[in-house]
């Protein structure tokens, strides 16, 4: 009969880089969602108003003409 051996390792965890991995992490969530409100708007605002008019409000806003 063979039986299973049990070691104890230390296993060293670095919180800085757990906190860091974590802020990386809900950051890139919180762009993400932002990017898709923003495509959802910009979709949006094209069915309400058209793509010409969406167009010209656009090079307006750039031109200030």
């Amino acid at each position: 009969m063979k039986s299973s051996i049990i070691t104890k390792e230390k296993v060293h965890i670095d919180t800085t880089d757990e906190i860091m991995i974590l802020g990386l992490r809900t950051g890139a969530v919180i762009c993400a969602l932002i990017g898709v409100w923003a495509l959802c708007s910009l979709a949006a605002a094209v069915i309400q108003t058209g793509p010409l008019a969406m167009l010209r409000g656009y090079l307006t806003a750039i031109t200030g003409i």
